[in-house]
């Protein structure tokens, strides 16, 4: 299973928010049409299909239990939730989820290969800037992987 592209949506008044036809298509059945959803890095959710998330789960079981470890887990479990794919192709984002992350009407959904990011359109928009600074970005991310090949 792989998420790939960028969509634009919209938040409802009950929480929920589309999945596009693209990103359903690519569920696999071990998935049920269920998505595990919880916070990420810079400010996003993210949306895992259920088997993904007990791959990522299986990971997560097997890390050391240090206070990082510890800290790292309790916040990510007291952020997640489970939400299955109504008639409709949507999700349900809990008010305290938006909340943590400041989603408002305008959400951006890009898949991430394993996942998908839900963000605040404007909140991404800041984020990522105007990309000016890309190609630093790149090959300062590139070079970082190539340095931690074979460790």
């Amino acid at each position: 299973m792989r998420f790939r592209g960028t969509f634009e949506a919209s938040v409802d008044n009950q929480g929920r928010v589309s999945i596009p036809v693209k990103f359903r298509n690519a569920l696999e059945a071990q998935a049920k049409k269920t998505f595990v959803i919880c916070r990420a890095p810079g400010g996003c959710l993210r949306a895992y299909a259920q088997n993904m998330w007990n791959k990522y789960e299986d990971e997560i079981s097997a890390w050391p239990q240090t206070p990082a470890t510890v800290l790292l887990k309790t916040t990510l479990y007291r952020t997640l939730q489970e939400s299955s794919l109504d008639p409709q192709g949507r999700i349900a984002l809990s008010p305290s989820q938006m909340a943590m992350v400041g989603i408002g009407r305008n959400v951006t959904l890009i898949g991430q290969l394993g996942f998908i990011e839900i963000w605040d359109t404007a909140r991404l928009n800041k984020y990522v800037g105007d990309q000016k600074d890309f190609d630093k970005v790149f090959f300062k991310s590139v070079d970082a992987a190539a340095r931690n090949v074979g460790r």
